[in-house]
């Protein structure tokens, strides 16, 4: 930590990135890393190729995608919790090409490297890294940037139930709230309020809900989508709600972004890991937590799918 700060340091100019479809901890990283840089005395701009979803503007996060990109102003480019060099979208390669990069990162299974890299997979969210580097820092973190990192922290662990919790997670939420967090807002607006919208989305899912082999998931159409004026955004945590059925060892959602194109997104009770299943299927993420992409016709893709979560199962299984 002390050596990327000294890199931090020696720079003028900071581009920071998150990755693309960002969640409440890729936000509160780049506030946290932003932040820093500010306390530093450097210029810094935050960029993510994709919007932020609505779910999060509670909190001010106007600072990214604020400036116009231009690769030759940074002298730094740093990525917070992104796993994969794709993730970085229309900034993948300009990253990937510069001579002064950081890379910062929580997720078990990543293959983005930096110049200088900043990984610890044993913590459950890369807001909680983004914390000890600022501590490490010895910068005063205020009240709103304490928030945005609470919001990492909490987004990351399901407002501290999933099994990737640490005593870490509980002692930085702690702390933030002790700098004065504002963690009611949190909760509320992430994990108590739901929009009728949302709501009604559930409704219709459930009535699609399939189980084989205590695998439980959902498969969407685009033509779902359109009938009922949803987004792949819109779906968000959904697949939570199915890995929360009882007996349930393995869940996914397979949702059609275009024709013969479809996402993946994975979740999966502690003795699985469906990281190595997202692998699969070009994609990454956390053992408990991860997503992909695969192409073909929609019975073809499901039965891949499964094929590969049984898999996963009978290694699980193997090694309780």
């Amino acid at each position: 930590m002390k050596q990327i700060i000294k890199i931090i340091k020696k720079s003028k100019n900071v581009a920071v990135f998150g990755h693309q479809s960002p969640d409440g901890d890729c936000l509160g990283c780049i506030s946290a890393i932003s932040f820093l840089c500010k306390k530093l005395n450097k210029n810094v701009h935050c960029f993510i190729d994709d919007d932020i979803a609505k779910r999060y503007k509670f909190l001010d996060f106007s600072e990214i995608n604020k400036n116009v990109f231009s690769k030759n102003q940074y002298d730094l480019l740093i990525s917070v919790d992104v796993a994969n060099s794709k993730l970085l979208g229309k900034y993948a390669n300009t990253f990937k090409n510069h001579n002064n990069t950081i890379v910062i990162d929580h997720h078990y299974g990543r293959d983005l490297v930096g110049k200088n890299n900043l990984i610890n997979s044993d913590m459950a969210s890369c807001s909680e890294i983004m914390y000890e580097l600022i501590k490490v820092a010895k910068q005063k973190i205020d009240k709103e940037t304490a928030t945005k990192i609470y919001l990492g922290v909490a987004g990351d662990t399901g407002c501290f139930v999933h099994d990737n919790t640490t005593s870490n997670s509980h002692k930085v939420a702690s702390e933030l709230i002790e700098l004065n967090a504002d963690y009611k807002l949190v909760n509320l607006k992430v994990f108590k309020q739901v929009s009728l919208k949302i709501f009604e989305i559930k409704n219709i899912l459930n009535s699609k809900i399939q189980c084989i082999d205590n695998i439980r998931f959902v498969v969407i159409n685009i033509d779902f989508l359109k009938e009922h004026s949803f987004t792949k955004r819109d779906l968000g945590d959904y697949v939570n709600t199915i890995t929360n059925i009882e007996n349930t060892k393995i869940a996914f959602i397979l949702t059609e972004k275009q024709k013969n194109v479809f996402s993946l997104s994975l979740r999966c009770v502690k003795e699985y890991d469906v990281s190595k299943v997202a692998k699969k299927f070009n994609g990454n993420g956390h053992k408990q937590s991860a997503g992909g992409e695969i192409r073909g016709n929609i019975e073809d893709c499901l039965k891949k799918v499964i094929d590969e979560c049984k898999k996963a199962i009978i290694l699980g299984d193997s090694n309780v």
